[in-house]
């Protein structure tokens, strides 16, 4: 596996950087600690930020270019209308904990994840960060998946899940893959024409899982918390190659211009009220080439 490390900090001084995304020209992601989410263009000006009110978890577009953000604790989807940011889907009858991430494919149906269980209460030394790395930590609530149909109306599609947390959609492969971050994997669902899942099949990757982002030649990199870096793998679960940050590498994503540019979500402490005073969490960018793999994914 090629490793590579030569990554440029695209904006910095946020508190806690999450799911970003490309789309429209523009690099978006979230800050959760303080309640924003944020765009900027390739080459990190222009910034333009929307406040929302709670802890802003997943985000994506509806076919139509309205924005969709999760609200964390507070269980709903919002959409942000020409008049402001309106419920798009309330789950919060249904899910107990916190929401967390979020993918939309180009019907408009989105699929969100539920967390299960507060992890910062399992992640105290470095012992219980070998546990969740290995695979070998037992959830003490598994956690499950949702599709949300365009009119807002929701379903369970997947359950069982170690701490549900990125999600991508290829629907070219008609797959969807969800980063398992207490379980230690990814797990691979076939997308089915209702929007249901099926035939899951668990990739194991030896690292705990955060966000996950798609690439163009078919590969997924997901951040790998504790190894500060994002891996990128194929759709079986090959380990391919990695980019090092100096910081906790909480998300990715691919975008750019020409889709070569892997972004990174880093942040220096998972504790809150560590980020919130150091204010030292950061976008990073780094240049993806095509894989290199007899057992790669398709070719563009």
């Amino acid at each position: 596996m090629t490793q590579q490390s030569t990554n440029t900090v695209l904006i910095d001084g946020f508190a806690f950087t999450e799911c970003p995304r490309w789309h429209g020209g523009r690099l978006w992601f979230v800050d959760m600690h303080l309640n924003k989410v944020v765009s900027v263009l390739p080459d990190g000006s222009g910034e333009s930020t929307l406040e929302v009110p709670g802890s802003p978890g997943g985000i994506g577009w509806l076919p139509d270019g309205r924005l969709l953000i999760v609200l964390m604790e507070e269980r709903q989807i919002l959409r942000l209308d020409n008049s402001g940011l309106v419920v798009h889907a309330d789950l919060s009858a249904t899910v107990a904990t916190t929401l967390n991430d979020l993918a939309v494919d180009s019907s408009g149906r989105c699929y969100v994840g539920e967390t299960g269980f507060d992890p910062h209460e399992f992640l105290s030394t470095s012992a219980d960060i070998e546990r969740v790395s290995s695979g070998t930590f037992e959830c003490p609530q598994p956690s499950r998946l949702f599709v949300v149909d365009p009119d807002g109306q929701y379903r369970e599609v997947a359950s069982g899940l170690s701490f549900a947390n990125g999600i991508v959609i290829d629907e070219k492969e008609k797959f969807l893959f969800v980063a398992e971050s207490f379980g230690a994997r990814l797990s691979r669902y076939d997308l089915r024409p209702d929007g249901g899942l099926g035939n899951r099949t668990e990739l194991f990757l030896g690292f705990a899982p955060d966000g996950i982002g798609l690439d163009q030649w078919g590969c997924v990199w997901v951040a790998d918390v504790f190894g500060c870096a994002a891996q990128r793998i194929d759709r079986n679960g090959v380990l391919l190659e990695r980019t090092d940050s100096e910081q906790l590498c909480l998300a990715c994503a691919v975008g750019g211009i020409d889709g070569d540019r892997l972004y990174l979500c880093s942040s220096p402490s998972l504790d809150p009220a560590e980020c919130l005073e150091r204010l030292g969490s950061k976008l990073e960018s780094h240049i993806v080439r095509p894989p290199v793999s007899p057992n790669g994914p398709r070719p563009t």
